[in-house]
């Protein structure tokens, strides 16, 4: 291809070009899953808390465009693809689609990125089409919510949410508390390294079982300590309750992931608490492990440690408490 015809191609396919016609952007915050509060016991199965926070976002860009079929680019395309056709399909979209993933983390690593890309894909693609999201496409496709609605939560609302568990519906009930966002959550993990894929992962939460006892003290923790210090703004109180919750849970899921923490995890939560953090726990499966603060000072002290004395990727951000923004442009 000549270099003209090239540019020209760059131009018309793959550059967010805003002003030739209909677009839709989506910009989605990263989630960190805190644990799962209940196997049954007290509340629903898979009651779970957890947090929005601002970085890293996905954001996703569609648009609609001349031919027929939906082309996608980025990083995470085929994932993206497979989304974004099946929604057009559902929805009927017959004409030409462009989807660009502008950014998306890297998968399996315990922010909840691959729950954040569908929806965006979601997302952009019904505004498109001129239609609420039918949110019940990718959850009748097991693509998001099979065990927890964090990562829904987070994309619809932000904050830190409270997953009510298994419903009679499949589309689960959540209740969200605004964060404090002069808190800052400083989340690390080992570059390279992975949590847990999809694959495998319900055969495990379906073997799982918390003790009686295990649960009362995780409700306990939850009720008395977390929540009250979310609202009542104290990160102390929040901080002891929610790093023996962590402990809780991760020695209930020890079998699974040959440790209360991650091996890959572990390292970082001594290193966080050692830093002066409060709250600190592994994210999900892991790797990505987070801790909290009430200083800059203490939160970029801590990243510098964490990224250049140990080479860990370190993020600094704060809690998103709106959930996924989405800016639509009609030319």
């Amino acid at each position: 291809m000549s270099p003209a015809r090239e540019w020209c191609r760059v131009l018309f396919e793959e550059f967010p070009h805003w002003m030739f016609g209909v677009a839709v952007r989506v910009f989605a915050p990263a989630r960190l899953h805190m644990g799962f509060a209940s196997t049954g016991w007290l509340m629903a199965p898979w009651s779970g808390i957890g947090l929005a926070v601002v970085e890293p976002a996905t954001v996703v860009e569609a648009e609609l465009a001349d031919g027929q079929g939906v082309r996608v680019y980025g990083p995470r395309n085929d994932e993206a693809g497979e989304v974004a056709r099946l929604v057009a399909g559902r929805l009927g979209l017959d004409g030409g689609v462009i989807v660009r993933v502008l950014e998306a983390p890297p998968s399996h690593v315990g922010l909840g990125s691959g729950t954040q890309l569908y929806l965006s894909v979601l997302e952009a693609v019904s505004r498109l089409a001129g239609v609420e999201p039918p949110l019940e496409v990718l959850v009748e496709a097991g693509l998001v919510g099979s065990f927890s609605w964090v990562g829904v939560a987070a994309f619809r609302t932000g904050g830190f949410i409270l997953d009510l568990g298994e419903a009679a519906s499949r589309m689960r009930r959540y209740v969200s508390l605004r964060f404090p966002e002069d808190w800052f959550v400083v989340h690390a993990r080992p570059p390279g390294r992975q949590g847990h894929p999809r694959r495998g992962e319900a055969e495990k939460l379906r073997g799982l079982k918390y003790s009686v006892e295990t649960e009362q003290r995780l409700v306990e923790l939850l009720m008395k300590k977390i929540l009250p210090g979310v609202l009542d703004h104290d990160l102390e109180l929040f901080g002891r309750g929610l790093s023996e919750y962590q402990r809780l849970v991760g020695s209930a899921f020890s079998t699974y992931q040959q440790g209360v923490f991650n091996p890959d995890s572990a390292p970082i939560v001594s290193a966080m608490e050692e830093a002066g953090l409060l709250g600190v726990g592994q994210s999900s499966w892991g790797p990505t492990v987070y801790g909290f603060t009430e200083s800059r000072r203490v939160a970029e002290e801590a990243a510098r440690l964490l990224a250049q004395e140990r080479g860990w990727t370190v993020t600094v951000t704060v809690a998103n408490n709106s959930g996924a923004r989405v800016v639509e442009n009609s030319a």
